[in-house]
């Protein structure tokens, strides 16, 4: 259990940040247009917005349902996403070709999902017409994974600032928006931990430098629980939210802040263990506080060092990738200052000729 001095460092930590830009983004606006078939919008509409979780959507859902007979495509220039919802039992009339023609000459993030049948292997691309279009085919609407692949192929085409506001205000998207933010936030956690990792491993930089980083990454990861609190529809008071989940995530907040410092002040361990636990120590406290706010699950010791054990074996192949992406960029610069210098001393060597 997290002590009142543990809570106390979370909020000191977070006096610079500014979390109403965070706020607003998850209030956003938004506006999403399903045209085509009823059954099939209805459906989609459905799955989206429907989702057994602590907290219901906030506000009002954004969807809206319209038929291709009598849409009035310039209406909708100021939609975020377009989803067409076609049966394969009904044949699309003439005019509702042409709607679609209209609809796509708006040039907006769409979606096209083809309900209860599968396509032909020659089936080929999309037509020309919805060709941005992000195609989804659900043969078997029953499916378990049905729901998990909706949200996916919506959160592929809706922007990505507007993911927060999506989750809030439509749970079927929540669990997706959920890996998104564990995955981007522990990928940039990581990331920082390499770019700074060189000159850490000076020892007369040693200790400052991984006191900064420990700045930096709880601040990343303190927004992190915060982005998921508000995805999954939690009220808006960071306050309360930290002073909720903290003795939730404690053990892992805890267990990252003490391994990494452990790991920046020794510089025989070398970059890559640093690299792993900044992206599985993010990882744990992510999780953690998912299963807060998604069921109001408190993880349990045991599970949460499963949880660690997984998450340092993602964090070992992440840090080997981007060692090894870091090692080539390297090289590649090297080769362009080499090349750089020579160009440099041709030019000298025909000056004094």
């Amino acid at each position: 259990m997290a002590k009142w001095n543990d809570l106390s460092v979370a909020f000191n930590t977070l006096r610079e940040i500014d979390v109403a830009a965070i706020r607003a983004e998850a209030e956003r606006p938004l506006a999403i247009v399903c045209v085509g078939s009823p059954s099939v919008c209805q459906a989609i509409a459905t799955r989206l917005e429907s989702g057994t979780q602590r907290y219901v959507a906030s506000g009002p859902s954004p969807i809206q349902l319209a038929s291709l007979a009598t849409i009035i495509p310039d209406e909708l220039r100021g939609v975020d996403l377009i989803v067409i919802g076609l049966d394969r039992n009904t044949r699309l009339a003439a005019r509702e070709l042409a709607t679609i023609d209209r609809l796509a000459a708006l040039a907006l993030p769409t979606v096209v999902v083809v309900w209860g049948t599968a396509l032909p292997a020659d089936a080929g691309p999309l037509h020309p017409r919805v060709a941005h279009a992000r195609l989804l085919v659900v043969p078997d609407p029953a499916a378990p994974d049905v729901e998990a692949q909706l949200a996916e192929a919506v959160l592929d085409r809706l922007p990505g600032e507007l993911h927060l506001a999506a989750a809030r205000r439509l749970p079927g998207l929540r669990a997706a928006v959920a890996r998104q933010l564990i995955s981007s936030v522990s990928f940039t956690n990581a990331t920082y931990v390499l770019a700074t990792a060189l000159p850490a491993q000076i020892p007369i930089f040693n200790v400052p430098f991984a006191a900064a980083d420990i700045l930096v990454l709880t601040k990343n990861q303190a927004m992190l629980v915060y982005r998921l609190g508000l995805a999954y529809g939690a009220p808006p008071d960071i306050r309360e939210r930290l002073r909720e989940v903290l003795p939730v995530i404690g053990g892992a907040f805890v267990w990252r802040q003490l391994a990494r410092a452990l790991v920046g002040l020794i510089p025989i361990w070398g970059i890559a263990p640093k690299v792993a636990i900044a992206y599985a120590g993010t990882y744990t406290t992510g999780m953690a506080a998912w299963r807060w706010f998604a069921e109001g699950e408190i993880v349990d010791q045991e599970r949460l060092k499963e949880l660690g054990r997984e998450a340092l074996a993602l964090g070992r192949a992440r840090a080997a990738e981007l060692i090894a992406a870091a090692r080539a960029s390297g090289t590649q610069q090297m080769s362009r200052w080499q090349r750089f210098g020579q160009q440099v001393k041709d030019r000298l060597r025909r000056a004094r000729q």
